[in-house]
């Protein structure tokens, strides 16, 4: 979480940019652009909006991709019961050409972390700036859904909250998957059974009580109970309503940004997309090449500089898009293209190992039937691609983990393909508050704030080095006695003290450890419905955004 004097005991104010300080030696000016180009502040980023939209232009194209895109998500909201009238009304802007398109993107975790609801928020925020600057132009805050990822993704089936309690600091909710599920894409995923979700509850409510401290009223604990209840009712609501894993969790963020928050975010799953997309398809497999030789290219210059992206080295190989298999998987393909001009794409099933193989006729006439495109999605970088090209997308709000590096090989690829990158924002700010959980962890360690954690740790394991540093002359001196026949009384009597003195150290590191993972670990929205309850959580993210008129800056949780 982190101390709110940290940023003013540094005596610098915190950048953005600086995420991206490992890309500024690499000297491709289309990187130092690109990192220059990211907003630091709230109002930098609507003056940035403002810009791009005088060059925006809708066409046709656009306009009838979009309608596709809003047939998809009539039908995600009508299914989660999350069709309220601003989501009817921003819904009725996507047939505008003047309306522009504001995106998040994430998966669809199990009850999602902080981030992911935050990114919502910032779109959110920012779209109303805008219209207050400009009140006759139309925006659409637009949540993708990446819901085409394996099961094997850790994330994507955990949740974590802070726990003093438990083995590494953490209290972690799990989905349990077997084997034969590892690699089902999410949204083919079924529904948990009662008992996994009836778990969960227990979990969590056993949680929160076992957390609660002597300095919690009665009243205190009776509210933090209240908000845990409120969240629980969402929960049950989208579990009834939900045919898959996948949509669960979907319908649960909807329900907490669309009818607690009363936004007007709208939802679409990427696994239903492929028919808004057909045509970029078309296009990202005619330019395989340029594709495939920009991606290698970038890699190359990255890991001369020593720089991880975090994007796989082999990527330039593998097709810009997914092949699914009928067994719920998918295949990692390879564009052929033979003596006749003839295009397919063949690989083999993630989960089946089924060999898979999709012809798309003469390269320069594809033709897609309806059965062969629902069974193909694209990988990461050309969602993005897509998105602007075929939707014709404003601003994207990235995340602060891996879709940093996806972003950074992204822009060399929209420069080489031509196609316009929309304004990127990153919200980087810290999330600073003491709930239920954190603040139990913090009480068992002799400590005024958590920024001294980590140097309490740094101390304790320098404690364990200078024992070491005594002991093992020792241990070389019992050695010494026993070959020589000699006593190893006092000996014995110094190394069991020091030992013991050793163990007590080793025990508190364990302990300072733990707490430090409890106090660091990026938690699920349950810790902030529960401490906070999921309306103030909002109310608390927008007013430190517009507050601080910084993307970076610590954001202070207090109800």
């Amino acid at each position: 979480m982190g101390d709110p004097t940290a940023t003013a005991a540094l005596g610098r104010t915190p950048q953005v940019r600086s995420l991206f300080s490992k890309y500024k030696n690499v000297g491709e000016p289309i990187v130092s652009d690109y990192i220059s180009s990211i907003p630091e502040s709230l109002s930098d980023a609507v003056d940035k909006i403002l810009t791009h939209t005088e060059d925006v232009a809708t066409n046709d194209f656009i306009l009838n991709n979009r309608g596709k895109l809003q047939i998809l998500i009539d039908k995600f909201h009508r299914e989660a019961a999350t069709m309220t009238v601003g989501v009817t009304n921003k819904l009725r802007l996507l047939t505008d050409p003047k309306t522009q398109i504001f995106v998040s993107i994430h998966q669809p975790n199990l009850f999602a972390y902080g981030g992911v609801f935050k990114k919502i928020v910032l779109l959110q925020t920012l779209m109303r700036a805008v219209e207050e600057r400009k009140p006759l132009n139309k925006f659409v805050n637009l949540f993708l859904i990446v819901d085409h990822d394996f099961m094997d993704d850790a994330y994507i089936r955990l949740a974590e909250l802070p726990s003093i309690k438990h083995s590494d600091g953490r209290l972690e909710l799990r989905m349990p998957v077997s084997e034969s599920r590892r690699w089902q894409l999410v949204c083919n995923m079924p529904l948990p059974g009662r008992t996994i979700l009836d778990r969960w509850r227990m979990q969590i409510y056993s949680w929160v009580r076992n957390s609660f401290s002597s300095v919690y009223s009665k009243s205190d604990k009776s509210m933090i109970l209240d908000n845990f209840e409120h969240f629980w009712r969402k929960v049950e609501e989208s579990y009834s309503r939900s045919k898959s894993y996948s949509d669960f969790n979907s319908f649960l963020i909807s329900q907490l940004v669309n009818a607690e928050w009363d936004y007007d975010t709208l939802f679409v799953r990427l696994s239903e997309m492929s028919t808004v997309f057909e045509d970029g398809f078309k296009y990202l497999i005619s330019n395989f090449m340029k594709y495939s030789q920009v991606l290698s290219k970038t890699e190359n210059m990255f890991f001369r500089c020593g720089i991880d992206t975090g994007v796989s080295a082999t990527s330039y190989l593998n097709a810009p898009l997914w092949v699914h298999c009928r067994c719920g998987s998918k295949a990692s393909a390879r564009v052929h293209r033979d003596q006749q001009d003839q295009i397919s794409l063949a690989g083999t099933c993630m989960s089946c190992k089924k060999a898979i193989e999709v012809n798309l006729g003469n390269h320069n006439d594809m033709t897609i039937s309806k059965d062969m495109l629902q069974g193909l999605s694209p990988r990461a970088i050309p969602i993005l691609l897509l998105l602007s090209r075929d939707l014709g997308i404003t601003c994207y709000a990235s995340g602060t983990g891996g879709s940093m590096g996806y972003a950074m090989v992204g822009a060399m690829v929209f420069k080489e393909l031509s196609i316009k990158m929309p304004v990127t924002l990153v919200w980087a700010a810290t999330d600073v508050y003491r709930g239920l959980a954190q603040a139990e962890a913090l009480e068992t360690l002799p400590l005024s704030k958590e920024a001294d954690i980590s140097n309490y740790v740094e101390i304790l394991k320098q404690k364990n080095l200078d024992y070491k540093s005594k002991i093992d002359p020792l241990i070389a001196e019992r050695a010494r006695l026993i070959r020589a026949g000699g006593s190893i009384d006092s000996v014995l009597s110094n190394l069991f003290r020091l030992k013991q003195e050793q163990r007590k150290i080793r025990q508190l590191i364990k302990v300072a450890e733990k707490v430090k993972n409890a106090t660091e670990t990026k938690p699920s929205i349950i810790d902030y419905a529960i401490n906070f309850g999921v309306g103030n959580t909002e109310t608390l993210w927008r007013r430190n955004l517009l507050k601080n008129d910084s993307l970076a800056a610590s954001i202070i949780m207090s109800p």
